[in-house]
């Protein structure tokens, strides 16, 4: 019975330590790196819907730019708006896809924990929200390529909260 208790005892200890070194533990920080960028005319904006967590979705250029192209409007850059819900070690969408010029918003919830969304090659990084919040960022992609998007939070990025901006 005696070592029932421990093992019992000691399962407990190690779930509370592991609690505490989650990221539920985390204390919020202040931070706003949010670009002050503001943009006069939208020609588009496309908007995502959420996605379940293991479905990857790439999010195609839009009909309207897609037309303006085919008509020999080329300069002609668009903002493009995407709306992704983060959870603990993922988002809903691991690959958002736009146009080298475009205007890019990320609108950015969380239905459980604590995140944010940044990209390094922009300097574009949301604030660091909980749940039932929402923040967003507003960058230039201004250099064609395949970025990293990630949450900054703890050790999350290394446990898969990843995902891919393509540039085109």
């Amino acid at each position: 019975m005696k070592n029932i208790l421990i093992v019992i005892g000691v399962v407990v200890l190690a779930a509370i330590a592991y609690w505490l070194m989650s990221e539920r533990a985390t204390a919020p920080t202040t931070e706003d790196a949010t670009p002050d960028i503001s943009v006069e005319e939208v020609d588009v904006v496309a908007e995502s819907a959420a996605v379940p967590p293991s479905t990857t979705e790439v999010m195609p250029a839009d009909t309207t730019a897609a037309d303006n192209l085919e008509s020999g409007d080329k300069g002609e850059a668009t903002v493009k708006e995407f709306t992704l819900d983060s959870f603990n070690f993922g988002y809903s969408m691991d690959v958002i896809e736009v146009n080298e010029g475009d205007t890019v918003t990320i609108n950015l919830t969380s239905s459980d924990g604590f995140h944010d969304w940044v990209v390094d090659e922009f300097d574009a990084a949301t604030e660091k929200i909980n749940v039932g919040e929402e923040t967003s960022v507003t960058f230039v992609a201004d250099a064609a390529g395949t970025y990293e998007f990630y949450c900054s939070v703890g050790s999350h990025r290394a446990r898969g909260m990843v995902g891919t901006l393509i540039v085109n």
